[in-house]
């Protein structure tokens, strides 16, 4: 089946719309093909702030109705203490949330093709609790989801992940560690640093992940690091799933 006809095939539809490339560019899909289309955005402490600012700008720059969806996932005493499946979890937890936002539409989600190849723990929620994923079934992968964005007007942002992805397993999550992690990033974003970016806890310090020709630029603002509270800093290039003990299977 296209992708046109899978997302026809269900009617209404709420789109989870994290302010990535890959929901955004469904959820044009959805509006594109004329479907009965609505979104939402999970705010939560997990949550990069800029994420959800562009998910709201984008569904209002398409038309479409969109709602925050608050989930305080931190009050959740297992996920705060951050086990190797707090990926599965944190995606049960706001999967859910989603659905009752729902209230009976069917939910569809930006997983594809190619994310089927590897170990995504929150997949297996996805079958749990009956999410479509329309571009995995039309067997769409990265590569036509940014050509679909071209078609689309879609903007192409860096790959983003939650901020817990920053902190190694078994670390308890606190709301300041999150905080210290975004502002960090933002303050980075703010002095130009382009692509993707990841700022990570290593103890009191911080090891700052970004692409190659972004590093020396980015070491330039050590001293603005320090001010944010880490005591040591380290930068390298970036690896998918980071380095030492962070999670491995960062979407």
């Amino acid at each position: 089946m296209t992708l046109k006809e899978i997302i026809l095939g269900y009617d209404p539809v709420l789109v989870a719309l994290s302010g990535g490339v890959d929901s955004m560019t469904l959820l044009a899909a959805c509006v594109k093909y004329g479907a009965n289309v609505s979104a939402a955005t999970i705010i939560s402490e997990l949550t990069p702030p800029e994420d959800a600012i562009r998910a709201e700008r984008f569904a209002d720059a398409v038309g479409v109705d969109w709602t925050p969806v608050q989930v305080p996932l931190l009050a959740n005493e297992e996920l705060r203490a951050n086990p190797v499946n707090r990926c599965y979890l944190c995606k049960k937890i706001i999967m859910t949330s989603l659905l009752d936002a729902a209230d009976g539409r069917t939910v569809f989600d930006g997983t594809h093709a190619d994310d089927m190849n590897e170990e995504r723990p929150g997949r297996k929620v996805l079958e749990e609790l009956g999410i479509i994923s329309p571009f995995a079934l039309a067997g769409i992968g990265k590569a036509g989801i940014y050509d679909l964005a071209k078609e689309f007007g879609v903007p192409i942002v860096p790959p983003s992940s939650c901020l817990a992805t920053r902190i190694p397993f078994g670390e308890e999550l606190t709301p300041e560690k999150l905080e210290k992690i975004s502002n960090a990033e933002l303050a980075l974003r703010k002095r130009g640093i382009s692509g993707i970016l990841r700022v990570r806890l290593q103890g009191n310090g911080a090891v700052v992940e970004t692409e190659k020709n972004e590093l020396s630029c980015a070491e330039s603002y050590k001293d603005d690091l320090k001010a944010i509270g880490f005591t040591t800093i380290e930068f390298t290039e970036y690896r998918c799933g980071g380095t030492g003990s962070w999670n491995k299977t960062e979407q």
